[in-house]
């Protein structure tokens, strides 16, 4: 039986001989053919970007996916064609496809060299690209089950996928291009809509006006959310009312398709299955559809285009209460993470942001002067000094967790990509965390902390969001609402850190909620890495606050649990205000770049491990960049920098059980066989003076490896605990181990055996007297 490793599951065959797996450059050779043709399911930005860019001409059909339960040809118009350009346009895929392309491939597209088409009124499900060099008279024929993207050629997924190449066979190369000329294209119309090009030709045009970004050979086109809506509504009315309604006047597709958009909610019911979210959207594509048509007429016409482009703009809303469009809205703060336009040349990071007046994006990072370094790290200091002179038991081992933080928000925009370099395996990935959480004591100054950090990175104090107002109170269903909203503050493209104040426990101790969030956005990341911005938040860390082991392995986590002397909080709250009117974000933007050059360097080593605990240090460059900043400005590194990753929760978790064992002795049960202790943890309960949610909280924080039989041994009424292990990891003796025996004494003279050592009794023994 071969092994997974000896299966071949990308298998190309060349010229009808089994050929070993070529590299996607020699698959797609643009150094041999100058002109590219493809029908293609599916086509992602990084791919075009590396592989595609140095065609001279490039003409890409992106086809349909299998559809679900499609029983007749006017379903396949109204369910699977007309209803993918309509989402697709809603959910702005032309957009974000155009957005994430390079400035040159912009620029190919806008001069019309590059060409992007779809077919909105017909499924196209061929598969083929085809080659060619006009000037040599090379062809080349690729067909297969691939498309455009990376994961088509990616060997470690569990896909099978055929290539199949044809060098120069003229007759098969001019057979498909007469297939795509006369029967495909026709029915084709540009992905990339003329309302699109003319909005980004204008941003660009914009661009050329200011001279910063003319300087710095600004051409790339990043719209804002107001340009991006308003191409939307128009393409999906002109989808409508001009693309739909020409092939029916041309008879490419029947007249009788109007009946079968208006009839394409019926029976709606019986398939209303999947994810909610698809549903919503799946219906608001529907009944745009159906609204569109007359509703009574025999033959029914499409309606005129001012009525269609009305209706389009409110079925785009239509799923959203007005508090829920207030709550998107909240989130107003983007940077966006573009490394194909980094040119460090020109002190380029590869970092974007709105310019002031919203109309294009520019670059952001700048290098700062060695004063400027100094006087930053001062302001810096002054804000540690204050922790240092206000907080009660202060000490310099504490105050890492307050530098740890402005580090961690200093790398944040750039995590996305340290995660693809110090990621060996896909889940090594999770090691580099995309959320920050702070569990801190109420009036610790956890709320100043994000504030100070929104300073020294954005030069504001105004993006920080709160938790608990994201929706008002009377909301239904807030919980699951916040949590949405949140992940669409993360999701909006933008690299810069979600800012969240006073997160509620729930969020950490209920799977619904941070599995989902955390979870399942890391396992995304770690397999699609992207641009997904970091969530940076507090959490109060006297309500009981505890995370789930799968949320905790996928967090970093720094307690914060010291609060500030309260007879000095009226000095203590004039010293930082006058502090934080010195902060701004000049080393942020002098960070950039540095960081930016160390990413394009491929010496730069990314998988730095602690020598103690074994966790991957993914700060560990952004450590020695601050270093170097010491040195640069003259000045010593603090006692209070952190060398290395604070591991608060699992020390935090050690703490707790360590205590509980202290406080509650006799009601660890030892069982000799296993050299086991029985703990009956529903004692944890508001009876014995717990709060409400300790029995999850400490089957939370017991990790699985000290716990017999695993995951088993921490479920049910009784955990059962590793004895020797336990005693290890909490610190104290183990009153249950053998100890070592004793020198024999000298016989005594008078030949008396020494007293006999006592037994040490039993589990039975101890439990029943």
């Amino acid at each position: 039986m071969p092994s997974e490793s000896d299966l071949t599951k990308l298998h190309i065959v060349f010229n009808g001989q089994k050929t070993p797996p070529l590299k996607v450059n020699q698959l797609f050779d643009a150094r041999r053919f100058n002109s590219f043709t493809a029908i293609t399911g599916k086509a992602d930005a990084d791919f075009v970007n590396r592989y595609l860019s140095k065609f001279i001409q490039a003409d890409i059909v992106l086809g349909a996916s299998p559809a679900k339960h499609v029983n007749s040809a006017s379903e396949v118009i109204t369910k699977v064609a007309l209803t993918d350009a309509l989402l697709a346009v809603a959910n702005k895929k032309p957009v974000k496809l155009f957005e994430a392309l390079s400035s040159s491939n912009q620029a190919n597209v806008l001069n019309g060299l590059f060409k992007f088409e779809y077919a909105p009124a017909q499924a196209i499900y061929s598969r083929f690209y085809l080659l060619s060099n006009e000037e040599s008279g090379d062809c080349r024929v690729i067909l297969g089950s691939i498309d455009l993207t990376e994961e088509s050629f990616t060997k470690d997924r569990n896909q099978y996928s055929e290539v199949l190449v044809f060098d120069n066979d003229q007759r098969l190369f001019a057979n498909l291009l007469e297939h795509f000329k006369h029967d495909i294209k026709p029915v084709l119309r540009p992905y990339f809509s003329d309302n699109l090009l003319k909005a980004a030709q204008k941003q660009l045009d914009e661009s050329k006006k200011d001279q910063n970004a003319a300087a710095a050979g600004n051409n790339v086109v990043i719209l804002d959310n107001d340009t991006t809506d308003q191409v939307a509504a128009q393409d999906m009315t002109d989808i409508i009312s001009h693309d739909l309604q020409q092939q029916i006047d041309s008879a490419i597709i029947p007249h009788d398709t109007t009946i079968a958009m208006r009839n394409v909610t019926t029976d709606r019911s019986l398939v209303k299955e999947g994810i909610e979210r698809d549903t919503k959207q799946h219906d608001t594509i529907y009944n745009l559809q159906k609204l569109s048509v007359s509703p009574r007429a025999a033959k029914p016409k499409i309606k005129d285009r001012q009525k269609i482009y009305q209706q389009v703009k409110e079925a785009l809303v239509s799923g959203m209460t007005p508090q829920q469009r207030s709550a998107e809205k909240k989130y107003t703060t983007f940077l966006y993470d573009r490394p194909m336009e980094r040119n460090l040349v020109n002190n380029n990071s590869g970092l974007y942001v709105p310019n002031d007046a919203g109309t294009h994006p520019i670059p952001f990072g700048k290098l700062a002067t060695i004063s400027q370094i100094r006087d930053s790290l001062k302001s810096i200091d002054d804000v540690m000094k204050g922790y240092q002179r206000y907080v009660v038991d202060y000490s310099d081992n504490y105050g890492k967790r307050f530098y740890e933080a402005i580090m961690y928000s200093f790398t944040a925009p750039f995590l996305w990509e340290i995660r693809t370099k110090a990621s060996l395996n896909p889940e090594d990935g999770n090691d580099i965390p995309n959320f920050l959480i702070l569990g801190a004591t109420a009036g610790s100054g956890k709320s100043t902390l994000l504030r100070i950090i929104n300073q020294l990175t954005w030069n504001t104090d105004r993006s920080l969001i709160d938790f608990g107002t994201i929706y008002p109170t009377d909301v239904a269903q807030k919980k699951n609402k916040t949590v949405e909203a949140i992940e669409h503050y993360m999701r909006t493209g933008s690299s810069y850190p979600v800012l969240l104040d006073e997160i509620e426990p729930y969020f950490f101790q209920q799977d619904q909620y941070s599995r989902h969030l955390v979870v399942d956005t890391m396992n995304e990341l770690v397999n699609n890495p992207q641009a997904i911005a970091p969530l940076i938040g507090t959490t109060n860390y006297d309500s009981g606050f505890t995370m789930l082991r799968e949320t905790a392995r996928r967090t970093y986590y720094l307690q914060i649990d010291k609060v500030i002397d309260e007879k000095l909080k009226g000095e203590a709250n004039r010293y930082i205000y006058n502090v934080r009117q010195t902060l701004n974000n000049t080393l942020f933007k002098d960070f950039v770049l540095r960081m930016a050059s160390l990413l394009e360097d491929d010496e730069t080593p990314w998988r730095s491990f602690d020598p103690e605990t074994g966790r991957l240090d993914f700060l560990a460059q952004t450590r020695q960049l601050f270093r170097d900043y010491y040195k640069m400005a003259g000045l010593d590194v603090p006692e209070y920098f952190a060398d290395t990753i604070c591991d608060d929760f699992k020390e935090s978790s050690r703490n707790s059980w360590a205590k509980l064992y202290l406080t509650q002795e006799d009601d660890f049960k030892y069982r000799e066989s296993d050299d086991s202790m029985l703990f009956d943890i529903s004692k944890l309960n508001p009876a014995n003076g717990f709060t409400a949610d300790s029995i999850e909280k400490y089957r939370n924080a017991l990790p699985i490896e000290l716990c017999v039989n695993g995951i088993n041994g921490k479920r049910g009424k009784f955990v059962e605990i590793k004895a020797k292990e336990f005693f290890n990891w909490i610190g104290e003796r183990n009153p249950y181990a053998d100890e070592a025996p004793a020198a024999a004494p000298e016989p005594a003279k008078n030949d008396q055996q020494p007293a006999e050592k006592p037994k040490k009794k039993g589990f039975w023994a101890r439990l029943f007297g």
